[in-house]
This record gives C-alpha cells, sequence and structure tokens, in this order.
C-alpha cells in the first residue's frame, strides 16, 4: 500500500502543509514538541507536512501517536536509499528498499546524532538504528527532558511520547554514562514481556545496579505503553500503574521474586 501510494499519489513536492487535529487522536499530548530540524532530514518529509491520508500519517494515528509529536517524526520513501546519502554505502544490496517511518534523535543543540527506521510493515528487521555520531549515547529525547523533574525511561522511542518527562534508550540495555548519572533521578519502564530467563536477568541486573524500577503487575495485560494507549487506556491510568508497580531498593529485590513467578 505505501509502494502504491508512493508512486501514484505522493509528490515529493509542492505538499501543502496540513494540520491534523487533536481530535484526530484518542489521548492528549503530554508535553508540546519542539520543532528541531536538521539538513540531513532535509529530503525526506517531515509527518506534519503530509497529508492526513497519507500512510505514514495514518499508522501513526491509528498507534494513537498525537498530531503534536508530527514535527518529530519523518516519512522516508526509500529508507536504505535515504540511509546511503547520510552514511555513503551504508546498504549495498538497495534491491529490497522500502518506506518506512524515520524517528530523529537530537541532541541538547539541535543536532540529529542518530535515527531510528519503522517498519510499516513485516519487513525484517522492524527497526533499524542508524547512528551518525559514534560519540553520543543512543539515547532518544534528551533535547526535551526536564532534569529538574523526574525522569522516566522506556525501551523504545515511540512509548517514550506517551509518558512525561520520558526518553528512551532504544533497546533493553539501560548500562550507559548517561543512565547511570541519572540514577537517582530516573525510573525504568521495561516492555510488558513474558518472564523469560533474557528479560528477568536483565530486570535483575538493573535492580541490583541501584536503578528505580517499573515492574508491571499480572492484571496488566498490554506488551507495552503504547500498546495499553491503543487498547483504550489513559495516560493517567498508566501512569497510576507505573507510580503504583515502582519499586527500588530491597523493596525492589522483593517485589523481583514475585514478579518473576508470575
Amino acid at each position: 500500500m505505501y509502494q502504491e501510494y508512493v508512486l501514484e499519489n505522493y509528490k515529493e513536492s509542492g505538499t501543502p502543509r496540513s494540520q491534523h487535529s487533536d481530535a484526530e487522536i484518542a489521548i492528549p499530548a503530554v508535553i508540546k514538541a519542539p520543532e528541531l530540524t536538521d539538513d540531513i532530514l532535509s529530503s525526506i518529509k517531515r509527518l506534519d507536512s503530509l497529508p492526513v491520508d497519507h500512510p505514514a500519517v495514518q499508522y501513526c494515528l491509528q498507534r494513537k501517536i498525537g498530531s503534536k509529536f508530527f514535527s518529530l517524526l519523518y516519512f522516508a520513501p526509500k529508507f536504505k536509499k535515504y540511509t546511503n546519502t547520510v552514511i555513503p554505502n551504508k546498504f549495498k544490496d538497495l534491491e529490497d528498499d522500502h518506506p518506512r517511518l524515520i524517528i530523529p534523535y537530537f541532541n541538547n543543540f539541535g543536532k540529529c546524532f542518530a535515527f531510528q527506521a519503522r517498519a510499516f510493515g513485516n519487513e525484517e528487521p522492524k527497526y533499524y538504528t542508524i547512528k551518525i555520531d559514534e560519540t553520543e549515547e543512543r539515547i532518544y529525547g534528551l533535547d526535551r527532558v526536564k532534569y529538574s523533574s523526574r525522569i522516566y525511561c522506556t525501551e523504545g522511542p515511540i512509548d517514550s511520547l506517551f509518558i512525561p518527562n520520558c526518553i528512551a534508550v532504544s533497546g533493553s540495555s539501560f548500562n550507559t554514562p548517561i543512565i547511570q548519572s541519572l540514577k537517582t533521578n530516573l525510573t525504568i519502564i521495561y516492555d510488558n514481556e513474558p518472564r523469560a530467563p533474557t528479560l528477568t536477568k536483565l530486570v535483575k541486573s538493573t535492580i541490583d545496579a541501584g536503578f528505580t524500577v517499573c515492574l508491571w503487575p499480572e492484571t496488566f495485560e498490554y506488551k507495552d505503553i503504547n500498546d495499553a494507549v491503543k487498547g483504550g487506556m489513559s495516560v493517567e491510568d498508566i501512569m497510576r500503574v507505573v507510580e503504583e508497580n515502582t519499586f527500588s531498593g530491597p523493596s525492589a529485590q522483593l517485589r523481583f521474586t514475585t514478579w518473576k513467578k508470575c
């Protein structure tokens, strides 16, 4: 569908900037997203410049991503071709090139140092994370975080959009210098995956390292925050579950012993 839309309906130039009403989404935006730009993003389209019927826009609306965040998201009709303009010869084979949602990572100076490319369909891998500046830690949302308030950290960037003052590590490893430096003011929120040995080992190591963590209760039936939003939960309800199931120190160790058996 995306390929057909790009070929037949999508025009690279002259596309009017369209306004997406908040009535299009089921939840309120928790922050006002800034309009950050970078030259390396100039060849792809930002979602708030696309018409509402564009497949990338529809995809985000279906995932309940608020239109106020569209200034943070981009659409690349040919993901690998675009990546090669940023990092020459990153992909040698362009035969299976396809569209992807581009999620840029900005540093505190508004410079895009990485981006995540999310597949729209069944393309594998589901996510690519491309680092442009290897000196930067792969943390999403540091350009918007308020250090004076409680900071939350999820695994994925999309989940972080629904939580106030939230960053993401683009994976499940929280062992980075920046994350370590935020330890005393940080709550880590893992995805709600089955209690597999790999996950329980990661959670235990995080607790042992002295972090504050959210251990989802057995009654929380969703696999992650975005899944909960799509399932009808409000941001307020999700945050209530998070706060009621956040632990640290000895209480986290105690809760972990029962949580891992759920």
